[in-house]
């Protein structure tokens, strides 16, 4: 289940074992699934289903943030293995995001056009800069995923309220499909 600590974000995190074992028998039930009913949308995409202080700092460990990586690799896996033959354009991806991982993501294109559109972003509130180092996959410690290739991007968002500025800065790891 994905829940929002809003009134105990830094306390210690209980139950990991417990929630990881949710988080995998997530991404089991996707095994054969594929969302055909949003094909008539531009894309579909599915959170990470899990506490957010399982996968943010400062309560979370590179350790379980592997765990849940892999997890969301396999999801987009079987959905890209379920993936019907007359929608072999639609593009499966996962985006991890990093160091706080609640905004990761399972997503499925299909419009291609849009996909291409996705990761530029050059605007005065959002920019992302594709990384030409690193993997975070090896930075986690976990094996690249087969049939899926690896792109960083240093993500910067600028957000205004109340007149001041507050500038929020992660890395977005995509990690889409290559048909094969």
């Amino acid at each position: 289940m994905r829940r929002i600590s809003v009134q105990r974000p830094k306390e210690k995190l209980r139950g990991i074992k417990r929630r990881l074992k949710a988080l995998d028998k997530w991404s089991e039930s996707l095994i054969g699934f594929f969302p055909t009913e949003y094909a008539n949308e531009k894309y579909w995409n599915w959170k990470i289903p899990i506490l957010d202080r399982m996968v943010n700092r400062p309560t979370t460990n590179k350790g379980i943030q592997a765990h849940c990586a892999r997890a969301i690799l396999r999801a987009a896996s079987s959905i890209e293995k379920a993936k019907p033959e007359n929608m072999k354009d639609a593009i499966v991806s996962a985006l991890l995001t990093y160091p706080d991982m609640f905004d990761s993501e399972i997503c499925v294109f299909f419009c291609n056009d849009y996909f291409s559109n996705f990761f530029i972003r050059n605007s005065e509130n959002q920019k992302l800069i594709k990384l030409e180092r690193g993997s975070l996959l090896s930075e986690l410690g976990i094996t690249s995923i087969n049939g899926f290739e690896e792109t960083g991007f240093h993500f910067v968002m600028k957000d205004r309220l109340e007149g001041e500025a507050s500038i929020y800065e992660s890395e977005w790891w995509s990690y889409r499909a290559i048909h094969g």
